[in-house]
């Protein structure tokens, strides 16, 4: 595999794996009893999109950070780890720094709209007070963390070794032995919640670390990854329907299910690193997608409340209406960052791609 090239799949996993975020948070206005934990309670629930809310979250962000991994990698061999370092402070710090009190200031906002509108449960547990909190912007600090420690460990070991890796990719099932530590983490502390405090929490950092470290490796024994080119689609296939099946079950509450759903969050992850790594052509839709997945994940969760708390007075049935409030926030977050951002001063902090930009993301 030519270093040089450009990782087109991969980059669309990323963007996926954002965007997913947005239909993720747009499901919990629509989730039965959901009252007491978000801000918006609609008449109109299904228990359908708990468990859709339940499968996205069992790989979604696995999914992000061992990519987030793999392209730090790419980073530290391309531009040194003082250079990474820089490159990971403006993608990483700068949007954290400046969108976190908005976002802050937003949340209680639409959080009061919410109230004054009737929308919101009498035991909702924040009501309106101010959360100073990191909210879905959780993972930029996380990054920041795991970026941190990447160049303090490369600054150490410059020659990480990758030989396993290669050796392991050549048998990818292999890797699913990485679901055992993160079975422990998930029997031992079924609900990771680093949303809530600024203060890292070890056992999501421990989760998520494990995701990132692998990406990392991953990089440096990316040649020998076509034997997971080849079975990433039979995987990821697998890990979808055990998903399924797993977030429609009782099972889910139990020690087995948070096990199992250790399983889904590799199985997932390495098939779509394995479709990922495949050769890719993507057209202009789709290019446009990538850049803006970035800008469309920071703004998205207060037009999410926003457009339910809207949409609470209207007769009509949970599927309409979770529809509607992605089609409108996908329309919002992507008009925005066509109309102001894509060519303004904050294209280089969001990682949009120059006409001639590397595979350097």
């Amino acid at each position: 595999m030519a270093r040089a090239q450009r990782f087109e799949g991969l980059d669309v996993v990323r963007a996926a794996a954002m965007l997913l975020g947005l239909a993720y948070h747009a499901t919990y206005a629509y989730v039965p009893a959901i009252g007491p934990w978000y801000p918006v309670v609609d008449g109109a629930s299904s228990e359908a999109f708990a468990a859709l809310a339940a499968v996205l979250h069992s790989f979604r962000m696995e999914v992000f950070f061992a990519l987030s991994g793999f392209f730090s990698a790419l980073l530290v061999e391309r531009r040194g780890p003082d250079g990474f370092l820089r490159e990971r402070a403006r993608r990483l710090g700068w949007p954290f720094a400046i969108a976190m009190p908005l976002t802050i200031a937003a949340d209680q906002l639409v959080r009061r709209f919410s109230e004054l509108r009737g929308a919101m449960a009498s035991d909702y547990h924040w009501g309106t007070e101010l959360r100073v909190m990191p909210l879905h912007l959780w993972f930029l600090e996380y990054l920041l963390l795991f970026c941190t420690l990447t160049w303090v460990l490369v600054r150490l070991a410059p020659r990480l070794p990758a030989g396993w890796a290669a050796r392991a990719l050549a048998v990818p099932e292999v890797l699913l032995l990485g679901a055992l530590p993160t079975a422990v983490i998930a029997v031992q502390h079924p609900e990771l919640r680093p949303d809530l405090s600024f203060v890292p929490e070890w056992q999501s950092v421990l989760h998520h670390g494990l995701f990132f470290a692998f990406g990392f490796v991953l990089w440096g024994a990316s040649d020998a990854s076509g034997a997971l080119q080849r079975r990433g689609p039979a995987m990821l296939a697998v890990g979808l329907a055990l998903s399924g099946w797993l977030y429609s079950q009782p099972l889910q509450w139990t020690s087995s299910g948070a096990a199992l759903g250790a399983l889904v969050a590799w199985l997932v992850t390495l098939g779509v690193l394995g479709l990922g790594l495949r050769p890719w052509r993507t057209g202009p839709a789709v290019r446009l997608l990538v850049d803006a997945s970035y800008w469309m994940y920071l703004v998205h969760y207060p037009v999410v409340v926003l457009l339910q708390v809207l949409l609470v007075p209207l007769a009509w049935p949970a599927v309409a209406k979770y529809a509607l409030v992605v089609a409108a926030m996908f329309a919002v977050a992507c008009g925005s960052f066509v109309l102001f951002v894509r060519r303004s001063f904050l294209a280089p902090y969001l990682g949009v791609r120059r006409p001639d930009a590397s595979a350097e993301r």
